[in-house]
């Protein structure tokens, strides 16, 4: 089957018919490819099973945890547990923006980005283009990072297997990535830098 594709053009936002694709298709449990600041993304509702055993296909680990996207300080609490007031002032500091967040899980996250160990790596995407999808998605969505920010590759590759692909004219920069660790203290990157006021 053919992925659905919608084009998002910064300044102009989603469509409404566009807008009310979306919600459907990711409650139904569809694989979904979104944009974010740092590359694209294949993921859908992070509770629906068939939809996590999908987009782990595209993970290294297949069975290891995936992260979690979602959009607001609100949903962060929700699913993270609390941490030391100067930590929370740092992660509050990091999300939304390029980085993704390794932190303590609650028992309403999703079992399927809760390691082993109990931890979570969650991201809150800063761009337009996500946030105007995530608003239109209405759930909260598990993700693999894909290492491409090229449309002509995301179709390519997706263009099959995917049900929903949203692109986007908003720039991409993956060199702005990092993977940090907040059950550590002081907070380590485990991939990229660390930020220069943490």
């Amino acid at each position: 089957m053919t992925a659905h594709v919608i084009e998002f053009q910064t300044g102009k936002g989603l469509p409404k018919e566009a807008f009310e694709q979306i919600a459907p298709m990711v409650s139904e449990g569809r694989l979904v490819v979104f944009p974010t600041e740092i590359s694209y993304v294949v993921g859908g509702d992070a509770f629906n099973q068939q939809t996590v055993s999908r987009v782990r296909a595209f993970q290294h680990d297949a069975q290891g945890p995936l992260a979690l996207y979602i959009s607001s300080i609100t949903e962060f609490r929700l699913y993270v547990a609390p941490v030391v007031p100067r930590l929370r002032r740092a992660l509050e500091r990091c999300l939304p923006g390029p980085y993704g967040v390794i932190v303590r899980a609650t028992q309403a996250a999703p079992r399927a980005c809760v390691s082993s160990a109990g931890t979570i790596e969650v991201h809150m995407p800063a761009s337009q283009s996500y946030q105007m999808f995530y608003e239109a998605s209405g759930r909260p969505l598990v993700g693999v990072k894909l290492d491409t920010t090229r449309r002509e590759d995301v179709l390519e590759r997706f263009g099959e297997q995917a049900d929903l692909i949203v692109l986007t004219n908003e720039p991409m920069s993956p060199q702005h990535y990092a993977l940090i660790d907040f059950t550590q203290d002081p907070p380590q990157a485990l991939q990229g830098e660390l930020p220069r006021w943490l």
